[in-house]
C-alpha cells in the first residue's frame, strides 16, 4: 500500500507540474482531458470519470468556463442537462495530443519504448487481476 501511495504522490506532483506548464491545475486538466475524449459529458458523469464530487468538478468547470475553455450546452430535448465541450479558442491555442505527449517526455529521455511498454503492460496486468479478484467476492 505505501508503494500505491507514494507513486500516486509522485504522479500527482509530477502531474501538477506539467499542467503549470500550461496554466492549469492538475484537476483543471484532468477535466480538459476527459472533456477532450468524451465531448458533450455531463458533470454527473465527469465527476465519475475524475472520482471527485459533483460539486468539485463544478467548481472547476466554472472556472475553465470563466477563462473561456469549456463551453456549457443545455440541449433543447432535456433542459436539466448541461453537457459540455472544449471551446473553439482553446482548440486552437492548445493541442491535446500533443500535450498528453509532454506528460511522459522526461520519462522517455531516461527510459526506452521497450521499458515503459513493460510498466503499462504490469500495471495493466496487476489491474486486471485487481478486476478478478473483484469478481470472486461478488
Amino acid at each position: 500500500m505505501t508503494l500505491f501511495r507514494n507513486l500516486q504522490k509522485d504522479f500527482n506532483d509530477y502531474f501538477i507540474e506539467k499542467a503549470k506548464q500550461y496554466g492549469f491545475s492538475g484537476s483543471q486538466l484532468f477535466s480538459i482531458h476527459a472533456i477532450y475524449k468524451n465531448p458533450g459529458i455531463n458533470i454527473r458523469e465527469l465527476s465519475k470519470k475524475l472520482s471527485l464530487s459533483k460539486s468539485t468538478v463544478s467548481a472547476l468547470i466554472d472556472k475553465l468556463v470563466e477563462q473561456g475553455s469549456v463551453i456549457r450546452e443545455i440541449p433543447e430535448d432535456n433542459r436539466r442537462s448541461v453537457n459540455l465541450y472544449l471551446s473553439e479558442d482553446f482548440l486552437r491555442e492548445f493541442n491535446i495530443p500533443e500535450i498528453r505527449s509532454q506528460y511522459f517526455s522526461d520519462m522517455a529521455k531516461i527510459a526506452s519504448l521497450e521499458e515503459l511498454e513493460e510498466v503499462v503492460k504490469g500495471l495493466e496486468k496487476f489491474q486486471e487481476l485487481i478486476n478478478k479478484g473483484k469478481q470472486m467476492r461478488s
